[in-house]
Order: structure tokens, then C-alpha cells, then sequence
């Protein structure tokens, strides 16, 4: 496990009024550090510029002999990005579904 995620589980042990979303960045940044080892693991290097969805879209056609890695990461990381960005009319996540999201980015770091 990633020392992000290892933050992002303190976050939630916290249990305060921000940690879900705290803890959801992480797991975010922890993701997305994921997604460039196994596209590298591919030899698919898709550099410092491209956007996380470019690199799913990646990821999506080298591993198309992995069914559902591409759709679970696509989930998570919609599911972070929702979490992460606070608008006034939407809650923050539970820390139920903030646990789910991390424990999803902890099995996509486990493939890697």
C-alpha cells in the first residue's frame, strides 16, 4: 500500500468534519501515481502532461485482456473527483464511502 493511502486510512481514523474529503484526496493523488506504474508496467509512457482521463483511456486499451480494471479505475476515480471538489449543494462524502474509494485505489495499487 501506497504511503498516500496510508494517509488517506489516518484521515479517516481521524473522523473529523473533513477527513473523508482529505482522505479522498489522497487516495486521488495515490491513484493516479497508480496509473502511471501500470501503464508503464505496459510500456506506455504517457509523459508529465496528459490528463488522468487521457491516461484511463490508456489504460482501458492495454489492459483489454484485464476485464474490468479500466471500468473499476474509471469508477474510482470519478467517484474521487466528485469527492474532491466541494460545491455548496452537495455533501461531502461519508466516511463509509470515502473507506470504499480508498479501499478501490488500494486494490488498483495492489495490481501494480
Amino acid at each position: 500500500m501506497s504511503d498516500l493511502l496510508t494517509l488517506a486510512r489516518a484521515q479517516l481514523d481521524a473522523g473529523d468534519a473533513g477527513s473523508s474529503r482529505r482522505a479522498c484526496w489522497l487516495a486521488r493523488s495515490a491513484m493516479e501515481e497508480a496509473l502511471d506504474t501500470l501503464l508503464l508496467e505496459r510500456g506506455v509512457d504517457t509523459g508529465p502532461l496528459a490528463s488522468t482521463r487521457a491516461k484511463l483511456s490508456c489504460l482501458e486499451v492495454t489492459y483489454d485482456d484485464e476485464p474490468g480494471l479500466a471500468a473499476r479505475a474509471q469508477y474510482a476515480w470519478t467517484r474521487l473527483s466528485e469527492a474532491c471538489h466541494h460545491h455548496a449543494y452537495e455533501l461531502s462524502p461519508t466516511a463509509l464511502e470515502a473507506r470504499d474509494l480508498v479501499d478501490a485505489v488500494s486494490r488498483l495499487t495492489d495490481r501494480c
